[in-house]
């Protein structure tokens, strides 16, 4: 027989084979009888049958007869592969040709890429690396991994230390007569399958446990490996059902080894730098290498997003920041606008691809690394590589640039919008829908946090001008996604949409994938001695009895005082503390009917087991990035079948764990997943320790404006001082009020003026005047009527000029820059920081004259946010729409009926228009809002609870 290819390859490789084309299998070395077994079983998977040869020593008979053998059961062995190993990456057995030496040169069918799924997990191990690739002995760590965001050149970093001990193992010892016996077993199962009957029972087949890992909470990225090995990677078959709705409603396995959630229609060929990424060129790749990007290998997500994205496909990345999203199609961007822009003509216009980013701070780092490696590529063409608009000032002259061709448009939410809506026209175009051959959209969820109205509005918006829901015969525009978050709304009604089937969505952070995956959180305030029934009752609630649950505690003495209880009231658990307790987790998943599986933090990230129903949060972990990985638990139920995918996960929390009640709370809002009352509840209820001088503190606005403070730390006051309480004696208290908006602070807060009480007599610089305002004007017009104030003080009256007009405002506190923060009194209730020397004396015939804006705050009504700030384009909205200055109605007029005034707030329930239109409605029909029906006896409370000024503050 002809050997037309070997391969050298240890037990923990063989999962990779399934789909080769085996003729012959040389045993080397036997290792114990489960071992063997498991060998068998992923030989048996080879689409031919294979002759096998078993060579044994006389070492091993010696070492079999002076009894050296070892029980995996009790130990597991850690085996390393020869140097010359590499990768080797399973592929569907229908498709044998997909090999790791021929992936890069022949890509999948169109029939493959309708039909075939990949998902994986990648181990989250550094060490497991190390069992595929050799040891990277000339990377060098730089100082500048921490500097930047998620895409810096943090993304390439050296193998962890401490895996010299680590040698090849010896093999075990078995016998001839032992194989002889084990294949009679094994043909006996064979057997067994082909009549249908059920097969002989076998020893767990788990995969061997890894050295400790590092602790991920560290913050030092040279400590976190999320860049593990690819022990494993099948494909499946996917069904027609439509992925923004069902994604995982597929009947399929997988196999869960990978630290990265991947979903694709097509087939997915993850690779391990850049090497296995043919598209992408040497020039890119040696220009990411002088920027310190892929060294030494590519990171977790970029592993699978390279291959995909550089063969001409959409992707959308999910995780924590510094973990690579932005590079993960960064370098795709650049080559394509590059290769585009080569060929467009010179009587053409617009950019070949868009990147926005949230802000100019982010852009200005992407725009660097945008020109490094353009400049690698060089130019034939006098076309601008990069545009960017990061200035509304400069909208003429980034219009009059985009009117000839350029390759990328650098550039922010709002300015993007303003572009497409107001200087984009059919006769006067600035963007050429066949041009456009990519789109990215950076950090998608500050965008949605910062500007959450423009960015649903631009995601409307760019479809209609650049035809991206055309068919795929007119032009084909790949949109690359990254965000923090999974916001299924957004993602399913606007993102997906916009994305062919070719699209690859990656998950680096277990909790989103969770989210995505449709796993139910519930989270539950227990107190400590009541957290054993509370278990007890959810563990006899499972039905059936044989579904799984696991129970995530964060030490080991807790595991086993748990169990303790456990076997007092009669339940039967499973433990895992240690890497040595894995051989127990697979003798528990294959038990019919099971108790509880009691694991630990540190053993969680090697964990298998298995599909879970329930997921218990005994105790809460020592750090948010621990805590959520215990949801990769979970992966096993996204892999599966939408009958048992899903899930719940079940948080047990004290009153007393205020910081992680706020953490949950705040990840619950960010995904609008139903409001946690009862954590808010803690949360409104918590005071801050009093310092030693509280009277030197300035009042919380949160309190004054909602009754309590939610925010996670403040440095301000929570108590009202009993003099505080009383409004201004010209404040109204009850009943209807009629008065014009001057401001709109936000949605739910104005800056007004009563029209009874000062009537409007000029209007100057477009802002209603009353006679007060009006004098104050004219006398500091006259320059010795302007005095600089000696001394500013806090609770001193003084004038500033504002926007042109001279005002009086009231000093509330002098910072250490030497700032003078005032608030205004007459034409806003804002507050503005002003240089000392800005300050102006206050004579005393405007002294003593009541403030004439007032400030109308809707009661409850509040964004969808622990720090209750509304976001800059929904103020600007409700400015423009709703409170819009009417033709010939300059002075248009509001109603509203005051519920109650404290400090110098005045509470209504709603605010009316002329027309009849009520703020309240307008805001909450358009926008994510809370309306807390408590929030009047809130602020009761907050005034019943006042105390005295303390003497000697």
């Amino acid at each position: 027989m002809y050997i037309h290819q070997a391969l050298i390859l240890c037990d923990d490789m063989l999962e990779h084979l399934e789909g080769v084309e085996a003729h012959l299998v040389v045993h080397t070395t036997l290792p114990e009888l489960n071992k063997f077994e498991e060998r068998m079983e992923w030989l048996s998977r080879s689409a031919v049958k294979a002759e096998m040869l078993v060579i044994t020593t006389r070492e091993e008979e010696e070492n079999k007869k002076g009894g050296k053998r070892r029980e995996a059961e009790l130990e597991v062995q850690q085996r390393l592969p020869a140097k010359d190993i590499k990768p080797v990456v399973k592929v569907d057995p229908l498709d044998p040709k997909h090999s790791h030496e021929t992936q890069k040169n022949i890509p999948p069918t169109e029939n493959d890429k309708e039909q075939q799924i990949s998902l994986g997990m990648e181990d989250t191990s550094s060490n497991a690396l190390e069992k595929l690739q050799p040891h990277q002995t000339s990377f060098e760590v730089k100082n500048t991994e921490l500097a930047v965001d998620e895409s810096s050149p943090a993304a390439a970093r050296p193998d962890p230390p401490g895996d010299a001990h680590l040698n090849a193992a010896q093999p075990s010892e078995a016998s001839d007569a032992e194989f002889q016996e084990l294949l009679k077993a094994w043909n006996l199962r064979n057997a067994a399958k082909d009549l249908d009957l059920p097969p002989a029972p076998s020893g767990p087949t788990e995969e061997p446990s890894c050295p400790e890992l590092p602790d991920t909470t560290t913050s030092d990225v040279r400590v976190v490996d999320d860049t593990a090995s690819l022990d494993s990677f099948q494909t499946v078959e996917d069904s027609a059902a439509s992925l923004a709705v069902e994604p995982f409603s597929a009947a399929r396995t997988t196999v869960y080894n990978y630290g990265v959630l991947a979903w694709s229609r097509h087939l997915v060929v993850p690779c391990y730098d850049l090497g296995g990424a043919p598209d992408i060129s040497t020039n890119i790749g040696q220009a990411m290498h002088q920027l310190g990007v892929a060294k030494s290998r590519a990171r977790a997500v970029q592993r699978f997003a390279w291959p995909h994205v550089s063969s001409g496909k959409s992707v959308i990345v999910v995780g924590n920041m510094q973990i690579g999203k932005t590079w993960s199609y960064l370098p795709t961007v650049c080559q394509r606008s590059h290769k585009e822009l080569q060929c467009r003509p010179a009587d053409g216009h617009g950019p070949s691809c868009i990147f926005v980013c949230p802000n100019q701070s982010q852009g200005k780092q992407i725009g660097r690394w945008m020109s490094t490696m353009l400049r690698s590529l060089g130019s034939e063409v006098a076309f601008e590589d990069v545009v960017t608009h990061w200035d509304k000032s400069q909208v003429a002259d980034i219009v009059c640039r985009l009117s000839r061709p350029v390759g990328i448009l650098l550039t922010s939410v709002d300015l993007l919008f303003e572009l497409l809506s107001t200087h984009h026209s059919r006769n006067a175009p600035i963007f050429d829908p066949q041009a456009v051959k990519c789109i990215a959209l950076d950090n998608l969820n500050d965008m949605v946090r910062l500007l959450p109205d423009l960015t649903m509005k631009l995601l409307k918006r760019l479809p209609e001008v650049l035809k991206l829901t055309q068919s795929q015969s007119q032009t084909k525009c790949n949109l690359y996604v990254s965000g923090r978050i999974w916001h299924t709304d957004l993602m399913v009604q606007r993102i997906l949409p916009l994305m062919r089937d070719d699209v690859l969505i990656l998950f680096d952070d277990a909790l989103e994938a969770s989210v995505y995956g449709g796993v139910q959180l519930d989270t539950q305030l227990v107190q400590e001695d009541q957290k054993i029934e509370q278990l007890k009752r959810l563990i006899e609630r499972r039905q059936p009895a044989e579904q799984r649950a696991v129970v995530v505690c964060s030490s080991a003495a807790e595991v086993l005082q748990l169990r303790r209880k456990l076997d007092a009231m009669g339940l039967n658990a499973e433990t895992c503390v240690s890497e040595a307790c894995y051989a127990n987790v697979a003798q528990w998943r294959q038990q019919s009917t099971v108790g509880p599986l009691l694991v630990t933090d540190d053993v969680v990230p090697r964990l298998r087991c298995g599909q879970l129903t329930l997921l218990v949060h005994y105790s809460l972990a020592t750090s948010w990035m621990r805590f959520k990985q215990r949801f990769s638990l979970f992966y096993e139920n996204l892999k599966a079948p939408a009958l048992h995918a899903g899930g719940q996960s079940v948080i047990f929390v004290q009153a007393t764990d205020v910081d992680s009640i706020w953490i949950l709370s705040d990840f619950l809002l960010k995904h609008e997943l139903p409001r946690p009352i009862h954590f808010l509840a803690i949360l409104s209820q918590r005071r801050l320790a009093e310092p030693q001088h509280p009277g030197r503190l300035k009042l919380c606005r949160q309190l004054t404006a909602f009754g309590d403070c939610l925010r996670h730390s403040c440095k301000y006051r929570h108590v009202m001082w009993q003099h505080e309480v009383p409004p201004p004696a010209h404040y109204p208290t009850t009943g209807p009020i009629r008065f014009s908006v001057l401001a709109c602070n936000s949605p739910a807060s104005l800056s007004v003026r009563l029209g009874d009480h000062f009537p409007t007599v000029v209007h100057f610089l477009n802002v209603p005047m009353t006679q007060l305002g009006q004098q104050v004007q004219r006398h500091y017009e006259v320059e010795e009527h302007r005095r600089r104030h000696p001394n500013p003080v806090p609770g001193e009256r003084a004038v500033v000029k504002n926007i042109n007009r001279y005002e009086r405002a009231d000093v509330v506190s002098v910072e250490n820059n030497g700032k003078v923060v005032v608030q205004l009194l007459d034409t806003s209730t804002e507050l503005v920081s002003y240089n000392a020397s800005q300050l102006y004396a206050c004579d005393a015939i405007f002294k003593d004259q009541p403030r004439e804006a007032m400030e109308v705050r809707i009661t409850g009504l509040e964004p969808q946010s622990l720090d209750r700030l509304w976001p800059e384009d929904v103020r600007n909205v409700v400015r423009k729409q709703f409170f819009s200055r009417r033709q010939n109605k300059r002075n248009r007029q509001f109603y509203a009926v005051v519920q109650a005034t404290i400090h110098q707030t005045i509470f209504v329930r709603d605010v009316h228009d002329e027309e009849g239109n009520d703020l309240r409605s307008f805001v909450t029909s358009r926008f994510r809002a809370h309306e807390d029906e408590r929030c009047l006896d809130k602020l009761t409370a907050m005034v019943q609870s006042s105390r005295d000024f303390p003497q000697g503050c």
